[in-house]
């Protein structure tokens, strides 16, 4: 079987996050594993009245093909809310994508030749890195501080990398509350990660899944509005603010670039799904998402709490154990002591029926054995307290002997 394999498919590895979630699959284990948004958040009724509305009115554009760039009532809804973050989009800047994923796939097979170079966080989203690989491309970590990617090191990597021969290519960040680490990038830092694109003429791949998910802290720009230079591409997704399941996004930036990836994605799928589209054009000129908003992140507000005053309570008093407080976005990013390996951790912890994902599984170095990533955006408060007063009892056992 395996002399059928393209190359590209044998250097393309399982998601190890879909691989981690099919031991968390029994109903006594409380899993802190998946990023997975809260169905109740979803607006299931207006949506409802939103498809019956499309479907039975507009059949003959929500049932049938559509362009590649997207249905325009939707990308026209987009720009609209898109612009109260300082977006200033044309038609021509904007398409519709099958989630950010598929945009993140999309950027490697239009612009990625094997061997040239990505730059990423240290740990960054393991689905983009899953993407990179397909495309041959090499991942250059770097390190992340409490506001972002530590710029200094980025561009000491990136000056290497060109003495070196290489070809950088892109600078990939998840800008607001970053998966897996629930940091984000200072606004001094966006500019100055432009000012090191510009400057090495890179690409930057900005993805903003969770920007719309901010409960606490101040407003940062997308990078995005400094392009002045045509380098940068955003991606915008709907899953975690109105529905993971319709699988709708947008890619945003200068119309140069879109048109090609335009291009690549027509020996994709033609179009992304005309019904989800005009199902959410529907919805979004009938509702107010920032009021949805409003409400979807109390909820996730309130979780975050729950988890972090559990954590104080129920962690080892260690001062070498850290976590982050992150101001919105669904994750918490926890580091252990030195000599810990979370791998381990996460066996101890499936014996007490709590389940988290390994942080070494984002790092693109190997780094990271001793770190974790939880998720506090599915489970009810009461679930999430009893999950972290089962994982601190398992760490107190694998601290006490480091400790002693």
């Amino acid at each position: 079987m395996k002399s059928f394999l393209s190359e590209r498919a044998k250097n393309t590895g399982r998601s190890a996050i879909r691989e981690v979630l099919k031991y968390t699959k029994r109903s006594e284990v409380i899993s802190f594993a998946g990023g997975l948004p809260k169905p109740a958040t979803f607006p299931r009724e207006g949506l409802a009245e939103s498809a019956a509305h499309q479907i039975r009115e507009n059949y003959e554009n929500s049932l049938q093909y559509g362009t590649t760039e997207g249905v325009e009532e939707f990308r026209k809804e987009m720009i609209s809310w898109l612009s109260q973050f300082g977006l200033e989009l044309e038609l021509e800047n904007i398409i519709s994508t099958n989630s950010s994923q598929q945009a993140i796939d999309l950027v490697c097979k239009t612009f990625l030749n094997p061997g040239d170079l990505i730059f990423c966080g240290l740990p960054t989203y393991l689905g983009a890195v899953q993407a990179f690989s397909t495309y041959q491309a090499e991942t250059v970590g770097v390190p992340l501080e409490k506001d972002g990617m530590n710029l200094e090191i980025l561009e000491e990597k990136i000056k290497k990398s060109k003495s070196a021969g290489q070809n950088p290519k892109f600078i990939y960040v998840i800008p607001d509350f970053q998966n897996p680490a629930g940091v984000t990038l200072s606004e001094e830092k966006r500019v100055k990660i432009f000012d090191i694109a510009e400057e090495h003429d890179l690409l930057i791949i900005e993805d903003t899944p969770y920007f719309g998910v901010r409960f606490s802290g101040d407003f940062k720009k997308p990078i995005g509005t400094y392009d002045e230079s045509g380098r940068v591409i955003t991606l915008a997704s709907l899953s975690k603010i109105l529905s993971s399941g319709m699988r709708l996004a947008v890619t945003v930036g200068p119309s140069e670039l879109l048109a090609e990836l335009v291009t690549m994605k027509q020996s994709t799928d033609l179009c992304t799904s005309t019904t989800t589209q005009w199902i959410a054009a529907d919805w979004l000129k009938n509702n107010n998402l920032s009021v949805h908003l409003n409400e979807l992140r109390k909820h996730y507000k309130e979780n975050r709490n729950v988890m972090l005053e559990e954590m104080d309570k129920s962690f080892p008093k260690d001062e070498r154990i850290s976590w982050t407080r992150p101001n919105g976005g669904l994750f918490i990013w926890v580091t252990l002591p030195e000599g810990i390996d979370a791998e381990l951790v996460f066996k101890k912890g499936l014996e007490s029926n709590v389940a988290f994902v390994p942080g070494h599984h984002f790092f693109v170095d190997g780094g990271g054995r001793n770190t974790m990533r939880l998720s506090y955006s599915l489970l009810t408060p009461e679930r999430i307290r009893e999950g972290i007063d089962r994982l601190g009892k398992v760490l107190e056992k694998e601290l006490s002997p480091i400790s002693q």
